[in-house]
């Protein structure tokens, strides 16, 4: 992966797409539209209609990234260490308590 895209709700709000860049590490960016289902399903209808001749060229037409947040190394770095320094010890240690609950 070379870079993420966010649709829908969250992706109206710029701290949640920074937080998404960089917690991965990765470009997060948003579309043109919030709505992607909506968006899908006029492209669906743009192409059942003859509007556009085919999905790749509906697609190129009808999306267009809106903005794009770039990772800060500094704060993903710090992301990675509180996850494998933290989180991911955690679950192990918490492992068999959820397994407890499971049962």
């Amino acid at each position: 992966m070379t870079e993420l895209r966010v649709a829908g709700g969250g992706s109206q709000s710029d701290a949640a797409l920074q937080l998404t860049a960089d917690v991965f590490g990765l470009p997060a960016s948003r579309p043109h539209i919030y709505e992607a289902s909506g968006l899908g399903a006029a492209m669906d209808a743009a192409v059942g209609m003859g509007i556009h001749r085919d999905f790749p060229t509906a697609i190129r037409e009808m999306t267009h990234i809106r903005d794009t947040f770039e990772p800060d190394p500094k704060t993903h770095t710090r992301y990675n260490e509180l996850y494998y320094g933290v989180y991911k010890k955690m679950y192990t240690r918490l492992q068999p308590l959820y397994e407890k609950m499971r049962n």
